[in-house]
């Protein structure tokens, strides 16, 4: 049996919660954790967009001083339907998600949820079970908070509001699959908390990438460990800073960096991995936008080319991996809604989003670039919330490549959040 070092930083901040904790009195009332108002009976615009842990019905709000305990239940998902005009029309229950919360006691709680993808997980279907974050928090003041555990990483936008509802369109953006790896979360310890009236930071150190599985067409996708037997040598830090000048108006920044293990040390080495990424967004009565670029760097790659010529049949298809992978989007919304009936809770939103993202930004001198993942796309639609909570959308999208036809698009998905 093979046992990894576990990364040194990690016990001192583990000691130094379970001390700072350890006279906290256990409480004898099970109540549900106290939540803000019913989302419906206020328009998102009117809440802060920074909230750190995020304000869901399972999650306390940071400034929360009432003594109440207990637990919490909810959950999300997705049916989809894409018809592509290059391929065959897919019926899928891309997620189906419960979230599970305890409140131990006014300072310590726990988070979790538990993901199916893709309806069934069998030996000979596609399907798969997943531990998308368990986590505990010590909540120590509004500045200063701790957190442990499998955590999503702080980088971008949909990343970390990643529910089906909370965004327009039936995919996610290229950039938060190709560029960044959502939905990224690795094993972590670390800090957060509210600096100064709309100005918040999370600062985390995790474990870091598998560069076995980089490939040209998704950069380091396949790589993230998730927690799953992960290269406990390798490990790097994440960390964000959130900031909300005015009230639905927030600039956010996040940089990533880590080593990444490998089994190809003999001819590679340790592949270090760093990302950059700045995203900001608005809302103002009906009309919402934002905008995120993000740029990937990863060292080695020309080592890390020449290593896979000769590995697995995996790794030669991956070729090239390329030093950097880029991208950006622009989203522009309104709520059609707003012009009949301002206040009401329901909400029909047109939007339109551009997109350019590469992972063949920079490919190693000796290797040709796979232009065909160099990608831009145009996304119209429209998505109806009958409640913030229920999102049925439709939307079309243009495809078209570096090399290669494009092709068109059409794809619809009833989402739910609880």
């Amino acid at each position: 049996m093979h046992y990894r070092k576990r990364p040194q930083w990690m016990s001192p901040l583990l000691l130094a919660s379970a001390a700072a904790f350890a006279q906290e009195p256990a409480k004898t009332a099970q109540a549900p954790p106290v939540t803000s108002a019913p989302a419906d009976t206020v328009h998102p615009e009117d809440q802060p967009q920074t909230a750190l842990p995020r304000e869901t019905a399972i999650e306390n709000p940071l400034g929360r001083t009432s003594g109440i305990s207990g637990n919490a239940f909810g959950g999300y998902g997705e049916l989809t339907f894409n018809a592509p005009a290059n391929g065959p029309s897919v019926v899928d229950m891309r997620r189906f998600v419960l979230f599970f919360g305890h409140d131990f006691t006014e300072k310590l709680r726990f988070y979790s949820e538990v993901e199916l993808e893709h309806a069934i997980s069998s030996a000979t279907d596609q399907g798969e079970v997943e531990v998308e974050q368990a986590y505990l928090d010590g909540l120590l003041s509004k500045k200063l908070n701790l957190r442990g555990g499998l955590i999503l990483m702080p980088v971008g936008i949909v990343n970390v509001y990643h529910e089906p509802p909370s965004f327009n369109g039936v995919d996610r953006p290229d950039l938060d699959q190709f560029v960044i790896p959502s939905t990224w979360r690795e094993a972590g310890v670390g800090i957060f908390g509210e600096l100064a009236e709309g100005l918040r930071y999370q600062l985390y150190g995790v474990t870091g990438f598998n560069a076995n599985r980089f490939s040209a067409e998704s950069a380091l996708r396949e790589g993230h460990q998730e927690a799953q037997l992960a290269y406990g040598g390798d490990f790097g830090g994440v960390a964000r800073l959130d900031y909300e000048p005015l009230l639905g108006t927030v600039f956010g920044f996040s940089a990533y960096a880590a080593m990444s293990g490998n089994t190809l040390r003999s001819t590679v080495g340790r592949v270090p991995v760093t990302l950059f990424e700045a995203d900001a967004r608005t809302r103002r009565g009906g009309f919402t936008a934002r905008a995120q670029a993000a740029v990937l760097f990863i060292g080695e790659a020309a080592a890390l080319d020449r290593a896979f010529e000769t590995g697995t049949e995996e790794q030669k298809a991956a070729l090239p991996v390329s030093s950097q992978a880029r991208g950006a989007y622009l989203e522009v919304a309104y709520d059609l809604l707003r012009l009949l009936a301002p206040r009401e809770s329901q909400s029909l939103t047109a939007f339109v989003r551009g997109e350019y993202v590469d992972t063949q930004a920079d490919v190693p001198a000796g290797f040709d670039a796979k232009l065909e993942f160099r990608r831009y796309s145009a996304v119209a639609g429209v998505v109806y919330r009958p409640i913030p909570q229920i999102a049925l959308k439709a939307d079309y999208r243009r495809r078209e490549f570096g090399a290669g036809p494009g092709f068109n698009e059409i794809a619809t998905a009833i989402t739910w959040l609880f």
